[in-house]
């Protein structure tokens, strides 16, 4: 087993994680691809399924038959977090 020291182990990561973001930010990497690093990376496991994986919730439009992708109105706001998008809650904010 190897062991690295916390700075080391830090650095390793930082590295890593900069590389990821390179790869998404010149398009080498897609979107999924992206998250699904990133939640490895962040130590999540395959094995347990209450932590993995960690996706953003961007949909708004679960009633509708069909999804229109080219709708705007089928997403939700990303400028408000979660628990911000109903007026009610959105005045704890």
């Amino acid at each position: 087993r190897t062991s690295y020291s916390p700075m080391l182990a830090r650095n390793l990561l930082e590295t890593q994680h900069q590389e990821l973001v390179q790869d998404w930010q010149s398009w080498r990497i897609s979107n999924f691809d992206y998250l699904m690093r990133l939640n490895t990376l962040a130590g999540r496991s395959h094995n347990d399924l209450t932590q993995y994986p960690v996706m953003p919730w961007v949909l708004k439009d679960f009633r509708s038959p069909s999804l229109d992708l080219n709708n705007r109105n089928s997403f939700r706001d990303l400028s408000k977090p979660v628990g911000a998008l109903m007026p009610e809650r959105a005045a704890k904010f």
